[in-house]
């Protein structure tokens, strides 16, 4: 039974990634391309869940509004006699009191929750290929392999999910190069190591409480790891607000 409740949600997993995959091949992110590939690999884990947040969060994006001020904006010398546009002169409109947020979202929530699956995403893509590297080339930790796994998945999870942060920050900030992506080290580290914080504290129940060690080649150690993702979500998106509440990461 157990084996078949696992094949089932890697099954809804798989349909979900491919279902945000095929939208974003018929409308591709262009302001920040990397998260073309945040959608798809957090539907792996999170299901009908990454499908809900990709299309009412991450696909249809508003501009927050609401610290727009416009009640002093001046004008008066905004010609539209007849409607023709090109006699429209702006140059004296004063909009020194029109304060747009840099948010993206139209509610702070929404862009934790982006923050949070931007995280993930290099999370989950480094537990994705680091079981399969460490059913290669396996070694241990204090005489334990499962420390060993979990030491090659956190350093995984750093290099990809600070790549990611990477591939955002440098088209927002016009820069690249090694500067740049020590700043995204420093931006995600706290946020990629909360992730992986729920992650292990799901998997050590698995491991050491409940079934033992599973291979990756069993469809029951898959669905534990998507699971363990939804933990990993879970500790990770207070963090995240925290982070961005306090200015340290920008916002989505």
């Amino acid at each position: 039974m157990f084996n078949i409740v696992s094949k089932f949600f890697i099954v809804i997993g798989i349909l979900s990634a491919l279902s945000i995959t095929i939208d974003i091949l018929k409308h591709p992110q262009k302001e920040m391309p990397i998260m073309n590939l945040v959608w798809p690999i957090n539907g792996l884990w999170a299901g009908l869940f990454g499908v809900w947040a990709y299309f009412t969060i991450g696909k249809n994006r508003k501009m927050d509004m609401s610290g727009m001020d416009m009640k002093d904006m001046d004008m008066s010398n905004m010609k539209m006699d007849d409607m023709d546009m090109k006699d429209m002169d702006m140059s004296d409109m004063k909009m020194d009191n029109m304060n747009t947020k840099d948010h993206k979202y139209s509610s702070f929530w929404q862009g934790v929750v982006a923050d949070t699956l931007h995280c993930g995403a290099g999370c989950s893509l480094a537990d994705l290929i680091g079981p399969w590297l460490f059913l290669m080339f396996p070694f241990t930790l204090f005489n334990n392999y499962t420390f060993g796994e979990w030491t090659l998945d956190y350093f995984l999870a750093l290099l990809t999910g600070v790549t990611f942060q990477y591939a955002a920050i440098s088209p927002m900030m016009n820069e690249k190069g090694v500067k740049i992506w020590l700043r995204a080290l420093k931006i995600d580290f706290l946020s990629l190591t909360s992730w992986q914080i729920g992650m292990y504290g799901w998997m050590a129940l698995v491991t050491f409480v409940w079934l033992g060690r599973l291979s990756p080649t069993t469809p029951e150690f898959w669905f534990m790891m998507q699971i363990a993702m939804c933990c990993g979500f879970i500790t990770a998106y207070p963090v995240n607000w925290w982070l961005v509440k306090v200015g340290i990461k920008m916002g989505m």
